[in-house]
């Protein structure tokens, strides 16, 4: 497969996969580095329009878009908390299960005192939902 292809994420896995490594890696990226992860992945804007809201080139922004996903990849590769999260992705929703249950118990003693819950409890509710 042709590097454009990955780098920039044309087919719907190599998005999927690129929305992935953003979810995870998106805070070690710099701020213009995310804005363009943003704009193209999440916005579907093209490099054209992208390139004209920074004012530069379109090569400009596929050379910054393909460096941001190519630290992406590097730091996956290093860190492997993708590949971590797949293999203990059971083992994290049970113990983000036990988190949420303390976590509700102290809600339900802010209630028992008078203080104004209700939208905790409702975000606690639909958290619950989806453990």
């Amino acid at each position: 497969m042709p590097l454009h292809k990955t780098a920039t994420g044309r087919t719907l896995d190599d998005r999927t996969a690129v929305n992935r490594l953003f979810d995870a890696y998106a805070g070690m990226l710099t701020a213009r580095q995310r804005r363009l992860m943003r704009l193209y992945y999440h916005e579907d804007l093209s490099f054209g329009e992208i390139a004209e809201r920074f004012g530069v080139s379109r090569q400009a922004v596929y050379d910054g878009l393909r460096r941001s996903v190519r630290e992406m990849r590097h730091l996956e590769a290093r860190l492997r908390v993708l590949a971590g999260a797949a293999h203990n992705g059971h083992a994290r929703r049970c113990g983000a299960a036990g988190r949420l249950a303390a976590v509700e118990r102290a809600a339900a003693r802010l209630t028992a005192s008078g203080a104004a819950t209700r939208p905790l409890v409702r975000a606690l509710r639909a958290l619950r939902e989806v453990l």
